[in-house]
Protein backbone atom coordinates (compact mmCIF):
# COMPACT_ATOMS: atom_id res chain seq x y z
CA UNK A 1 0.00 0.00 0.00
CA UNK A 2 3.15 2.33 0.18
CA UNK A 3 2.58 2.27 -3.30
CA UNK A 4 -0.52 2.78 -4.60
CA UNK A 5 0.44 3.36 -8.66
CA UNK A 6 2.09 0.07 -8.52
CA UNK A 7 0.26 -2.55 -10.42
CA UNK A 8 1.83 -5.26 -8.27
CA UNK A 9 2.22 -4.50 -5.20
CA UNK A 10 4.72 -6.15 -2.80
CA UNK A 11 5.04 -7.29 0.75
CA UNK A 12 8.44 -6.06 1.20
CA UNK A 13 10.56 -4.32 4.47
CA UNK A 14 10.49 -0.44 5.18
CA UNK A 15 12.86 1.10 5.98
CA UNK A 16 11.95 4.35 6.73
CA UNK A 17 9.04 4.29 9.58
CA UNK A 18 8.13 7.65 8.88
CA UNK A 19 7.56 7.30 5.46
CA UNK A 20 5.50 4.32 6.33
CA UNK A 21 3.98 6.45 9.07
CA UNK A 22 2.91 9.12 6.70
CA UNK A 23 1.47 6.87 4.72
CA UNK A 24 -0.55 5.09 6.85
CA UNK A 25 -1.49 8.16 8.00
CA UNK A 26 -2.59 9.97 4.97
CA UNK A 27 -4.77 6.81 3.72
CA UNK A 28 -6.27 6.46 7.12
CA UNK A 29 -7.58 10.03 6.15
CA UNK A 30 -8.81 9.23 3.16
CA UNK A 31 -10.87 6.76 4.73
CA UNK A 32 -12.27 8.66 6.92
CA UNK A 33 -13.45 11.04 4.47
CA UNK A 34 -15.49 8.66 2.82
CA UNK A 35 -16.66 6.49 5.71
CA UNK A 36 -19.48 6.60 7.15
CA UNK A 37 -18.41 6.17 11.09
CA UNK A 38 -14.52 7.83 11.08
CA UNK A 39 -12.14 6.26 13.23
CA UNK A 40 -9.80 8.38 15.34
CA UNK A 41 -7.04 6.28 15.31
CA UNK A 42 -3.34 6.46 17.04
CA UNK A 43 -1.02 5.10 14.74
CA UNK A 44 1.61 4.05 16.41
CA UNK A 45 3.99 1.61 15.60
CA UNK A 46 3.00 -1.34 16.67
CA UNK A 47 -0.47 -0.29 15.44
CA UNK A 48 1.03 0.26 11.78
CA UNK A 49 2.68 -3.35 11.64
CA UNK A 50 -0.43 -5.28 12.96
CA UNK A 51 -2.64 -2.95 9.61
CA UNK A 52 0.62 -4.70 7.26
CA UNK A 53 0.15 -8.36 8.54
CA UNK A 54 -4.13 -8.02 8.09
CA UNK A 55 -2.88 -6.27 4.57
CA UNK A 56 -0.42 -9.22 3.87
CA UNK A 57 -2.70 -11.85 5.05
CA UNK A 58 -6.07 -10.46 3.42
CA UNK A 59 -4.58 -10.59 0.00
CA UNK A 60 -3.41 -13.74 0.17
CA UNK A 61 -5.50 -16.27 -2.05
CA UNK A 62 -7.93 -18.18 0.60
CA UNK A 63 -6.30 -15.74 3.20
CA UNK A 64 -8.20 -15.39 6.60
CA UNK A 65 -6.95 -14.32 10.09
CA UNK A 66 -8.01 -14.57 13.88
CA UNK A 67 -7.43 -11.80 15.63
CA UNK A 68 -7.29 -12.04 19.23
CA UNK A 69 -7.26 -9.57 22.10
CA UNK A 70 -9.00 -7.61 24.88
CA UNK A 71 -11.85 -4.91 24.08
CA UNK A 72 -10.92 -1.85 22.45
CA UNK A 73 -7.47 -3.22 21.26
CA UNK A 74 -8.17 -2.15 17.79
CA UNK A 75 -8.71 -5.24 15.47
CA UNK A 76 -11.70 -3.95 14.45
CA UNK A 77 -10.49 -0.76 13.68
CA UNK A 78 -7.07 -1.91 12.17
CA UNK A 79 -9.01 -4.52 9.89
CA UNK A 80 -11.05 -2.00 8.49
CA UNK A 81 -8.10 0.33 7.57
CA UNK A 82 -6.52 -2.65 6.18
CA UNK A 83 -9.37 -3.53 4.23
CA UNK A 84 -8.95 0.10 2.59
CA UNK A 85 -5.67 -0.01 1.86
CA UNK A 86 -6.15 -3.02 0.24
CA UNK A 87 -9.40 -1.95 -1.85
CA UNK A 88 -11.50 -4.60 -0.77
CA UNK A 89 -15.13 -4.69 -0.09
CA UNK A 90 -16.22 -4.67 3.86
CA UNK A 91 -18.93 -7.17 4.79
CA UNK A 92 -20.05 -7.05 8.07
CA UNK A 93 -23.61 -8.47 9.44
CA UNK A 94 -25.75 -6.64 11.51
CA UNK A 95 -26.58 -8.70 14.45
CA UNK A 96 -29.88 -7.62 16.48
CA UNK A 97 -31.59 -8.81 19.20
CA UNK A 98 -33.83 -10.75 16.95
CA UNK A 99 -31.21 -11.99 14.67
CA UNK A 100 -31.93 -15.29 13.36
CA UNK A 101 -30.24 -18.41 11.79
CA UNK A 102 -32.33 -17.40 8.66
CA UNK A 103 -30.87 -14.05 8.93
CA UNK A 104 -27.56 -15.58 9.32
CA UNK A 105 -28.03 -17.73 6.07
CA UNK A 106 -29.36 -14.80 4.32
CA UNK A 107 -26.12 -12.17 5.21
CA UNK A 108 -24.28 -15.49 3.90
CA UNK A 109 -25.78 -15.84 0.98
CA UNK A 110 -25.55 -11.84 0.60
CA UNK A 111 -21.54 -12.39 1.28
CA UNK A 112 -20.96 -15.26 -1.31
CA UNK A 113 -22.40 -13.48 -4.20
CA UNK A 114 -20.68 -10.86 -3.53
CA UNK A 115 -17.56 -12.33 -3.47
CA UNK A 116 -18.39 -15.09 -6.00
CA UNK A 117 -20.94 -13.51 -8.61
CA UNK A 118 -19.32 -10.10 -8.01
CA UNK A 119 -15.71 -11.25 -8.12
CA UNK A 120 -15.29 -8.94 -5.37
CA UNK A 121 -12.57 -9.16 -2.94
CA UNK A 122 -14.20 -9.08 0.78
CA UNK A 123 -13.17 -9.10 4.07
CA UNK A 124 -15.78 -10.58 6.10
CA UNK A 125 -15.50 -8.68 9.26
CA UNK A 126 -17.20 -11.23 12.00
CA UNK A 127 -17.01 -10.75 16.19
CA UNK A 128 -16.96 -13.11 18.82
CA UNK A 129 -20.50 -10.76 20.25
CA UNK A 130 -22.24 -11.78 16.51
CA UNK A 131 -22.46 -15.61 17.38
CA UNK A 132 -25.65 -15.96 18.93
CA UNK A 133 -25.55 -19.76 17.61
CA UNK A 134 -22.99 -22.32 17.83
CA UNK A 135 -24.38 -23.04 14.18
CA UNK A 136 -22.59 -19.92 13.10
CA UNK A 137 -19.18 -21.36 13.91
CA UNK A 138 -20.29 -24.66 12.40
CA UNK A 139 -21.01 -22.73 8.98
CA UNK A 140 -17.79 -20.30 9.01
CA UNK A 141 -16.04 -23.64 10.03
CA UNK A 142 -17.09 -24.94 6.87
CA UNK A 143 -16.69 -22.25 4.80
CA UNK A 144 -12.86 -21.92 6.29
CA UNK A 145 -12.35 -25.32 4.93
CA UNK A 146 -14.08 -26.00 2.13
CA UNK A 147 -15.44 -22.49 0.59
CA UNK A 148 -18.70 -23.29 0.97
CA UNK A 149 -21.48 -23.71 3.38
CA UNK A 150 -23.80 -26.64 2.84
CA UNK A 151 -27.36 -26.77 1.87
CA UNK A 152 -27.13 -22.56 1.73
CA UNK A 153 -28.40 -22.24 -1.62
CA UNK A 154 -31.76 -23.43 -2.61
CA UNK A 155 -32.81 -24.63 -6.27
CA UNK A 156 -34.02 -20.92 -6.90
CA UNK A 157 -30.93 -19.48 -5.80
CA UNK A 158 -29.01 -21.91 -7.64
CA UNK A 159 -30.67 -21.19 -10.81
CA UNK A 160 -29.46 -17.66 -10.85
CA UNK A 161 -25.56 -18.76 -10.16
CA UNK A 162 -26.18 -20.87 -13.35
Amino acid sequence: FLDPAAEKRAYIMMEDEAKLAKTVGDLLEEYNQIADTPMKLVLFLDAIEHVSRICRVIRLPLGNALLLGVGGSGRQSLTKLATHLEEFELFQIESTKGYTYNDWRDDLKRLMFLSGMESKDTTFLFTDSQIHMEAFLEDINNLLNTGEVPNLFNAEDLENIA
